[in-house]
């Protein structure tokens, strides 16, 4: 994050496929990409145990 709170760089991997973290699933993801790997459902759960 930068001072303003906004974030400049996501990381994804899919650590099964990926172990050794080379191919970065949010690099250049379509909004499409994202709704496909689940991201907006896994940034709601990490929002929702951040303030649990």
């Amino acid at each position: 994050m930068s001072g303003t709170g906004q974030v400049k760089f996501r990381e994804y991997y899919d650590l099964a496929g990926d172990p050794y973290q080379l191919t970065n699933r949010l690099y250049q993801a379509t909004p499409q990409d994202e709704q496909n790997l689940g991201i907006p459902a896994l940034a709601a759960g990490l929002a929702a145990d951040r303030t649990a």
